[in-house]
């Protein structure tokens, strides 16, 4: 039978029956024992003021309002109640309305109302115009009891908004058990029912973050192929894109992001098997793990392709550069001086560590009778006064001597070892005098030696072209 408005009860007669001979179907709404205790004290004190509506069904009467005074009645230990005798058939819209009228329900218990209209054959546009509502609404009170129980449940305690129930029967569609999930979550707290309202993908990832949870991943970047075991061919080839994105970028660390594509979230939509979010700009989420596999190993072998050709590109382009112009003379000439002064610093680095054991070993104490002692003085007196390769200005031969004078006698150094309070010694320290003290001590001994040291003098004054012997 179909209707397309509420038909009005036909009332017969008023009447009394025995409350024992009123059956009661299966209600809308669940009973609320508070009031049913305050209808209780009303029909106690002033009696039962509105008569239950009831109709015959073969030989017995049922009840179609008045679900909470029956209740009453029965709790007061009534024997007979005054009721209303209607003759329709259609008695559903009766009841409904009563119950939203008497008393505001639950969503869930709007959303049986209105179920249990439509199976006795109203139409979702009937309906509403019995209840005086909205089609919208209507159609929003039908989607609740598509939930499972536990869903329902969430709805009528508010801890899932209505606004969730279309993308939460959008992810049963493609998923039951990540639905379930879900719901699970959310009556455990560990989300809430707004943000799976405002963030239905991160909150979906929470979701099945838990032990046990169904099968679910984001499809924009593949974070790691250890879950998926791919095998050892995937592996290897995650291994080459590593060494390939370094080679391609010199400042990259660890393996390349590995990006699914449009193509792979369409081949995932066509298998029915990605939950999508039109407009919240959360990324996609597929549920089948077997899936998920095969377009991986699409993206690993798609992205050490591309990275194959970007290498080959940077070594190509790095050759092309090399040979693109030859270097001009005066480039060449650089080039090699730079070369010259490379193996020059070699070379003084090899004299310095020689001259730094010589000093240690030969020259700890100084003999005046030894003739390494007086070449050493004579390259300090005749050593060159313009700029070479061992510096400027006061970084000449007789600088240099100078300064290992310092390190090698005791009155141009002072050794110091503080006592410290527990009364054991401290650190040594060495206090060197200035250098010019040397240089004059150096004058002072080559002077009084220069009768012993004549001949050495002379002997390595002439191997130095333009030198002289300076006057003391």
């Amino acid at each position: 039978m179909t209707q397309t408005a509420a038909t009005p009860t036909a009332v017969v007669t008023n009447a009394t029956l025995p409350l024992d001979s009123i059956r009661v179907r299966e209600n809308v709404r669940d009973l609320d024992t508070d009031h049913v205790a305050s209808l209780a004290q009303s029909i106690k004190l002033r009696g039962l003021l509105a008569p239950l509506i009831v109709r015959r069904v073969d030989d017995a009467y049922e009840l179609v309002a008045g679900y909470h005074r029956i209740a009453a009645c029965r709790q007061l230990g009534l024997s007979d109640v005054a009721v209303l005798l209607s003759e329709s058939e259609g008695s559903t819209a009766d009841s409904a309305a009563e119950n939203v009228t008497r008393k505001q329900l639950t969503p869930l218990e709007e959303a049986r109302a209105v179920q249990a209209m439509l199976d006795e054959g109203y139409t979702p546009e009937g309906a509403a115009q019995a209840l005086g509502w909205s089609a919208q609404r209507v159609a929003a009170r039908t989607k609740i009891l598509k939930l499972s129980a536990a869903g329902q449940q969430l709805v009528a305690t508010g801890a899932l908004p209505l606004s969730t129930i279309d993308n939460l029967l959008r992810v049963g569609e493609v998923s039951a058990p990540v639905m379930e999930a879900v719901v699970a979550a959310i009556a455990a707290e560990q989300i809430s029912g707004s943000q799976f309202a405002s963030m239905p993908a991160w909150s979906i990832g929470r979701s099945l973050g838990a032990k046990g949870a169904p099968f679910g991943a984001h499809l924009a970047t593949l974070r790691s192929l250890d879950s998926l075991r791919l095998g050892k061919k995937y592996d290897a080839l995650m291994a080459e894109a590593e060494q390939l994105h370094r080679q391609v970028d010199q400042y990259s660390y660890g393996p390349p992001p590995v990006n699914f594509t449009q193509a792979d979230v369409d081949q995932a939509r066509a298998a029915g098997v990605l939950i999508e979010f039109t407009g919240s700009g959360d990324k996609p989420i597929i549920t089948d793990k077997a899936v998920y596999r095969e377009l991986a190993k699409q993206a690993v072998t798609r992205t050490v392709e591309e990275l194959r050709v970007r290498a080959a590109a940077r070594a190509q382009g790095k050759r092309a550069g090399a040979a693109k112009r030859e270097r001009t003379p005066r480039e060449e000439v650089d080039v090699e001086h730079r070369a010259s002064l490379r193996e020059l610093a070699r070379q003084a680095h090899g004299v310095n560590l020689d001259l730094g054991a010589a000093l240690l070993k030969d020259l700890a104490a100084v003999n005046p009778d030894d003739m390494d002692i007086a070449r050493f003085f004579a390259l300090g007196v005749l050593g060159p006064a313009t700029s070479s390769y061992l510096g400027t200005g006061d970084h000449v031969a007789r600088t240099i001597a100078a300064n290992g004078l310092r390190l090698v006698l005791d009155e141009h150094r002072t050794t110091t070892t503080p006592t410290l309070k527990s009364g054991k010694p401290g650190t040594t320290k060495v206090a060197y005098g200035e250098p010019d003290a040397a240089i004059k001590w150096m004058w002072r001994f080559v002077v009084c030696r220069a009768a012993g040291y004549a001949e050495a003098v002379v002997g390595v004054a002439s191997s130095h072209s333009g030198a002289s012997i300076r006057s003391a």
